[in-house]
């Protein structure tokens, strides 16, 4: 769809967000907003759709109606931060009260790998290869076939209990889950505040064992804040530890302890 203003068009992708919610800069975002709307407070007509015309759609009041809900449209376009509703995940423990603070989607996440490292601050685990000590979590491992070992992971998922050990109160929802290439990913969210943690597996075969065993390749990680008080250990011990309960067994998944993330444990205390 074009938007046409004095006789000059710009498709309305030029403002939308990237691939899965990829933001832009915050600078850039108001940047543009600021610029939209000192530009177009000064055009005799603005970017309308047939839909809001009307006899007054001329007259100065018209003009700055419509301004207002261009404005508020791009704003959504470019993510700039909003309240949001304070619905929870259905599976959610209840509804969250009070405005919430789910952070914007990463740049990378859920587009089906590969996974990202992690920054500085002790609340991400991810198995990406490059990730430095402090963070890296070893890959989890199967001894059955790929897809019977993303068929277990995706089912242990679903079964996860939100409220566990005191986290993910407001549910969780898999937003991706592709079989063929392995790709499983998860959001969770707090239950007080509304905080979404992206989490990605990819369960990779190992080709060299006659089509049985290989890997999981794991991400855990909060959206905002520094410390996460131990929320993505908690939530990753409970499925690790769910897998190596299955029947069928074949699940290596060691938990994360203290003596193996020293600094996560003594910063989240």
């Amino acid at each position: 769809m074009w938007c046409h203003t004095m006789g000059h068009r710009l498709p309305r992708h030029a403002l939308a967000s990237g691939p899965f919610g990829a933001t832009r800069p915050a600078g850039l975002r108001f940047a543009v907003l600021f610029a939209l709307a000192v530009a177009f407070a000064q055009l005799p007509s603005l970017c309308w759709l047939p839909e809001w015309r009307s006899p007054a759609a001329a007259e100065v009041p018209g003009r700055r109606a419509t301004l207002a809900i261009l404005l508020a449209s791009t704003a959504a376009a470019l993510e700039v931060p909003a309240t949001l509703p304070a619905d929870a995940f259905p599976n959610g423990l209840k509804e969250v009260k009070g405005p919430k603070q789910p952070g914007f989607l990463p740049s990378g996440v859920g587009t089906g790998g590969p996974l990202a490292g992690c920054k500085p601050s002790p609340n991400c685990f991810s198995s990406a290869p490059g990730t430095d000590e402090a963070h890296f979590l070893k890959p989890w491992q199967f001894s059955s076939k790929s897809s019977d070992a993303f068929a277990d992971l995706e089912r242990v998922v679903r079964a996860y209990p939100p409220g566990q050990r005191g986290v993910d109160g407001g549910g969780f929802e898999i937003q991706r889950s592709d079989p063929q290439t392995g790709y499983l990913y998860v959001q969770f969210e707090s239950l007080k505040k509304g905080y979404i943690d992206d989490v990605e597996f990819i369960v990779r075969s190992d080709g060299s064992t006659g089509g049985t065993g290989g890997e999981v390749l794991v991400r855990s990680a909060s959206r905002l804040g520094y410390l996460d008080l131990g929320v993505n250990a908690k939530r990753l011990n409970k499925i690790a530890e769910d897998l190596q309960a299955l029947p069928s067994g074949g699940w290596v998944a060691p938990k994360i302890t203290g003596e193996r993330f020293p600094k996560y444990v003594e910063e989240n205390r």
